[in-house]
């Protein structure tokens, strides 16, 4: 009853996972994790951790950092989640989650709240979103197979490299204002992205702002494959659409109008054009 493993106070806790591990945990919605830290909760080793709970599966209420190691976490509400923010370097990660996956969120500090995923392999399903952060969620490597409502919803949302499976029943990317930190923007500048949509009003990637797409390959199959309220501009890489290349980020309005996407370069380094609206809804 309550978390296998809490950790009251300290700055960082690692935990090195060696053979085989188990932990199944009735939790509670003030330690709500069957692994709980409030300091920085850090996992190495590549040892397997199977946990199963009926609320959370792992929570740092700071930062969390997994180094390695396989996962295969079923939990009622949440997977994997930090506050400040999650880091993911590598690991092999099976998730079935009746929340979000991998979460990262700050109700005191929505300057925070940041999900980087650099390398591993994961298999996630989840009732919510794959993974969601509050400020920004970036992807710069691994494998990432994605069944949820949504696949990966953040403020600002950018992708330099791996391969995303996205299988959704409402917007496979999407950027909303979460935070007040940034425009929400998705971002892609490399990488295989892989999109299939349900039937109905759904978008395979949706920004309450802007869309950029500089490189990688993005294959969308559904009814609508963008929709965006600010400006979007393809500079870059491959865009497939229902089996039919494209050089056209096309967005639908509500009610069914549709809009034609800017094309125009986007400053390295710098900050993003604000450019004219394209749209309105």
């Amino acid at each position: 009853n309550g978390p296998a493993i809490n950790v009251i106070e300290a700055d960082t806790v690692t935990i090195e996972l060696t053979g085989t591990n188990k932990i199944t945990s009735t939790t509670t919605e003030d330690l709500d994790g069957a692994i709980y830290s409030k300091g920085d909760l850090v996992f190495t080793g590549t040892g397997s951790l199977e946990v199963k709970s009926n609320y959370d599966g792992i929570v740092s209420k700071d930062t969390l950092v997994i180094k390695n190691g396989t996962y295969t976490i079923t939990s009622d509400d949440d997977a994997i989640r930090g506050k400040d923010s999650v880091e993911i370097q590598d690991g092999t990660f099976t998730i079935n989650a009746g929340g979000d996956g991998i979460k990262a969120s700050n109700d005191e500090d929505t300057s925070k709240g940041t999900v980087t995923i650099s390398g591993g392999k994961f298999d996630i399903t989840a009732k919510s979103d794959g993974i969601q952060a509050i400020t920004n969620a970036t992807i710069t490597g691994g494998t990432i197979n994605i069944s949820g409502a949504e696949g990966i919803e953040a403020t600002y949302i950018k992708i330099d490299n791996g391969t995303i499976n996205i299988s959704a029943s409402d917007d496979g990317i999407n950027a909303s204002k979460k935070s007040t930190i940034s425009t929400p923007t998705v971002e892609i500048n490399g990488g295989n992205i892989t999109i299939k949509m349900g039937q109905g009003d759904t978008d395979g990637i949706d920004a309450n702002g802007n869309i950029y797409v500089n490189g990688g390959t993005i294959d969308i199959t559904g009814n609508s494959a963008f929709d965006y309220d600010g400006t979007a501009q393809h500079n870059g890489g491959t865009i497939i659409v229902n089996e039919t290349q494209t050089d056209t980020i096309t967005g639908q309005m509500m009610g069914g109008g549709m809009r034609g996407g800017m094309q125009g370069q986007m400053p390295q380094g710098g900050e993003m054009p604000t450019g004219g609206m394209t749209g309105m809804r």
